[in-house]
């Protein structure tokens, strides 16, 4: 049999062996050969349990040296005083990586330190890599694979997760909008965030990566594998512990100090990373680079049906370091020619007036097309309304930008406002993949923000 990359074994293993998992299975036993079952996992499935000889109809064999043969990879649940003995005999018998769930160990107690060494000496020993302990584990959707005890939807997105908590394998729909890769480190005594940045790096089916770290180890070495994946795709990055704490809480989490922080913040700028501080900021940027082009500098053309929206747009652009665009020659007359003789137009663009004279459709995709063909213009800005069914007949533009939007490669940000603007904003998100519906103005211009921001350092590096 060929050998497999450490990537491989936990990624894609062909073979799995779960020691210690619960007796039962079916709703709320939390077992993840449930879990996997429901994937369909085609890998073959190994069970290590002393007391019972039958799991969820799998055979059962009381220990890991009843095995016949090894596994690519073994799932660790058992208690922690065992840990390391389970290591060595997987060791013996020629597995070459585990999972390590449980806790109790370095983020516990000094007693749970001591074992979490002597886990780690014995997988040097042994040759054995281990991933945790306290962890999740692995996800896989495009392989129908994963270690987790939690119950989690199948999802072929182009988004890897990088972390240090389970949340973002459970929650992870909520955090940032889906996942297709993941690792999750827990203390990562062994393999590190470093080395799983690198594993899903490498991904062509990946468009971006959140990591989310409480402490950073290998400070140099990271740098080099971030900077390395950041030439390829976006790194979105949140990483906790700022407050004094906030690094307390993450060390006693994770087991380890979280590190100075305005250190972390230029290390992770210079590699490229894009650093947010909340969640819904990172769900915002992810959903960003998944669905839309690059945005190749800060110029930014503004289409509104408010000349108060503009106004607002303004302030936060120069907040946020982007740039009012210049129209080229020719790129207003359509639109223009639509517009009463008294509303000269600019940037921003207040095109009600011309809506009302002609129809929303008319002008909004006078407008919209104009920007989307000027050189000058890197991003758009459209503001547009949520109305009552009948009026959105007549005065709705999500159809129209989310075609037009389709049609150029430039990021088309969207708010949608009124009465039924969440109507609008979800008929955008689920129709059209090329134009971000944001849920406010301010939002949506960080977005464009850090999109060109990371763009200049991608041109910049290369």
């Amino acid at each position: 049999m060929p050998s497999q990359s450490t990537r491989g074994l936990y990624l894609e293993p062909r073979s799995v062996v779960f020691v210690g998992v619960p007796r039962r299975s079916g709703p709320g036993s939390l077992n993840p050969v449930d879990n996997l079952k429901k994937w369909a996992y085609q890998g073959n499935i190994r069970l290590v349990h002393p007391h019972v000889s039958e799991i969820a109809g799998i055979p059962v064999v009381p220990q890991v040296s009843d095995l016949n043969g090894p596994a690519d990879l073994a799932v660790i649940s058992t208690p922690r005083e065992t840990v390391p003995g389970i290591i060595a005999e997987c060791g013996k018998l020629g597995i070459r990586a585990a999972v390590v769930t449980v806790q109790g160990f370095a983020e516990a107690d000094s007693r749970g330190a001591d074992i979490q060494r002597l886990m780690v000496e014995e997988s040097r020993r042994w040759g054995v890599r281990i991933l945790g302990p306290n962890t999740l584990g692995v996800s896989n959707a495009f392989s129908r694979f994963n270690t987790s005890f939690m119950p989690m939807n199948r999802e072929e997105v182009p988004v890897g997760v990088v972390c240090q908590s389970g949340v973002f394998f459970v929650g992870v729909k909520q955090l940032i909008g889906g996942m297709g890769m993941g690792v999750d480190v827990g203390n990562a005594c062994d393999v590190g965030i470093t080395e799983t940045l690198e594993w899903l790096g490498s991904e062509e089916k990946l468009k971006v990566i959140a990591l989310h770290a409480e402490e950073l180890k290998q400070g140099k070495e990271f740098i080099r594998v971030a900077e390395q994946v950041s030439r390829r795709i976006p790194i979105v990055a949140l990483k906790t512990g700022r407050s004094s704490e906030g690094a307390k809480a993450a060390a006693s989490h994770s087991g380890s100090m979280a590190g100075e922080d305005r250190v972390v913040d230029a290390a992770l700028r210079k590699a490229g990373m894009i650093r947010v501080d909340e969640t819904q900021e990172m769900a915002d940027l992810i959903q960003a680079f998944r669905k839309l082009p690059p945005m190749k500098g800060p110029r930014v053309a503004v289409i509104t049906l408010t000349g108060a929206g503009g106004i607002l747009l303004l302030d936060a652009m120069e907040r946020y370091g982007l740039q009012r665009a210049q129209f080229s020659d020719g790129t207003l007359d359509a639109i223009q020619a639509l517009s009463p003789e008294w509303m000269p137009l600019s940037n921003p663009m207040d095109i009600w007036p011309a809506v009302m004279k002609n129809s929303m459709k008319t002008g909004y995709g006078a407008a919209l097309k104009g920007v989307l063909q000027d050189p000058n213009v890197d991003g758009v800005f459209c503001l547009t309304l949520g109305l009552e069914s009948d009026e959105q007949k007549s005065l709705g533009a999500e159809d129209l930008i989310g075609e037009l939007a389709e049609k150029y490669q430039k990021p088309v940000v969207v708010w949608c406002y009124g009465s039924r603007y969440d109507d609008a904003a979800a008929r955008l998100k689920e129709n059209y993949a090329k134009a971000l519906p944001v849920p406010s103005l301010e939002r949506g211009i960080k977005v464009l923000a850090a999109m060109a921001r990371y763009e200049g350092w991608r041109q910049r590096c290369n």
